[in-house]
């Protein structure tokens, strides 16, 4: 990808930024990055910790975004690893999404590519949104269909994507 591509993907993040920050009643950003420097949204939403990371060196089209599910219990570390792990298949195929462990914080962090040709920042918001269901589900469930009191609301990873 050329470089006056990348810087157009770079400017198209920062007016998504733009858009949601003023959608969810933060102030405009002060300031524009310089050229070099990273670029990356985190916020809290629906009680979950957000990143949004645009990265004109490796994949300038498109934003990651990442979601903090929450610490995986020591006693089920396993089982839950062995279940996002067979979740990641589905998930990989589907839209790229995959869950990982934060290495710091050891939580659970599901990880979405978007391409950002027709993101805006009301379709981020609507994905955040739908994400943070999700990750309701993950705190009561730990995704393991029978710890569900309701069998229709069964977090397939499909309806993840």
């Amino acid at each position: 990808m050329s470089t006056v591509n990348a810087a157009i993907y770079r400017q198209r993040f920062l007016a998504i930024v733009d858009e949601v920050r003023s959608a969810l009643g933060y102030a405009l950003r002060d300031y524009d990055p310089d050229p070099g420097e990273a670029l990356a949204m985190e916020m809290m939403y629906g009680n979950f910790e957000f990143a949004v990371v645009h990265s004109h060196r490796f994949s300038p089209s498109k934003v990651l975004v990442e979601c903090q599910f929450g610490e995986i219990p020591v006693a089920q570390k396993e089982e839950i690893l062995r279940q996002v792990l067979r979740m990641n298949s589905v998930l990989a195929e589907l839209d790229g999404s995959v869950f990982s462990i934060d290495e710091t914080s050891g939580k659970l962090v599901y990880m979405l590519p978007l391409r950002m040709d027709s993101l805006t920042g009301m379709r981020l918001i609507s994905k955040m949104t739908e994400i943070t269901w999700h990750g309701r589900k993950w705190l009561e469930t730990r995704f393991f269909p029978d710890r569900i009191i309701d069998s229709a609301s069964v977090p397939s990873p499909v309806f993840l994507a």
